[in-house]
């Protein structure tokens, strides 16, 4: 197994993002990474929790595809970074046994099924006092379908996710799809994580949210050259907020 190009493009992606604008948000809060204990799931090739690191977090993620892990831990350097494989929904989930100061899961949520037993299995791994960092692209969004993934130009189009029978008829139905990509846009299409939706699960689930800032264009844009631009007073108009907010980023409690 080798590390390509694309891997080490996105992780360094990964670690921008975290260093610019994922760090300051939470220093912004009164969160600090150095002398934390932090928990990346679904850490992915590894860049975010290794700007953590950098801002001196003691770290640790996993990640369910083994390949990614493989990248994390050959880009992670001479950080003391554990990088392992594991599945959140496992009954005995990686890390278990310890607790954190700061978990994080950064464009993951949004696609975990069962997602109040989800809540529920992050909040063991707080700390008294410990934070839960969340972060994803709303799906009533332009892109939070994900489409920009598919080769079909027409598919690709802003919010045509929201177009009527797109994920149960249209999509399944393109020629030259990658399988992979169209099932996972199909699951996103199923779950619909909204930012009303996400605030009532993590609720019900006993979290209380601290902080939240969203986007008219999020962090993650930065690789096509844009700066974010938060969105202000529109994160609070029901409605618009979901269709106009590209990302939205949570802070929770569970105390």
């Amino acid at each position: 197994m080798s590390v390509s190009d694309h891997d080490r493009k996105y992780w360094q992606y990964e670690y921008d993002v975290a260093a610019g604008f994922i760090v300051p948000l939470l220093d912004s809060w009164g969160v600090r990474a150095a002398g934390a204990d932090v928990l990346d799931v679904g850490c992915g090739e590894g860049g975010g929790l290794c700007a953590l690191h950098d801002r001196g977090g003691a770290c640790a993620g996993f990640d369910i595809e083994e390949s990614r892990v493989y990248t994390a831990n050959s880009l992670r350097g001479p950080r003391a970074i554990e990088f392992v494989c594991g599945d959140v929904y496992a009954a005995e989930p990686p890390f278990g046994a310890r607790r954190f100061d700061l978990v994080t899961l950064h464009d993951v949520f949004e696609h975990l099924d069962h997602k109040p037993a989800v809540i529920a299995r992050l909040k063991k791994y707080l700390k008294p006092g410990g934070k839960l960092l969340i972060r994803f692209p709303p799906y009533y969004s332009a892109y939070g379908g994900h489409q920009q993934h598919l080769q079909s130009w027409f598919a690709r189009l802003p919010f045509f996710h929201l177009v009527p029978f797109s994920g149960s008829r249209i999509i399944p139905r393109l020629k030259g799809e990658a399988p992979h990509i169209v099932a996972e846009i199909q699951k996103l299409w199923r779950l619909k994580m909204g930012m009303k939706k996400f605030e009532r699960i993590a609720a019900q689930g006993g979290m209380r949210l601290e902080r939240r800032q969203a986007y008219l264009i999020s962090p993650n844009h930065i690789r096509f050259g844009l700066r974010p631009v938060p969105a202000g007073f529109l994160a609070r108009v029901p409605l618009v907020r979901e269709l106009a907010c590209t990302g939205v980023i949570y802070l929770l409690s569970g105390d």
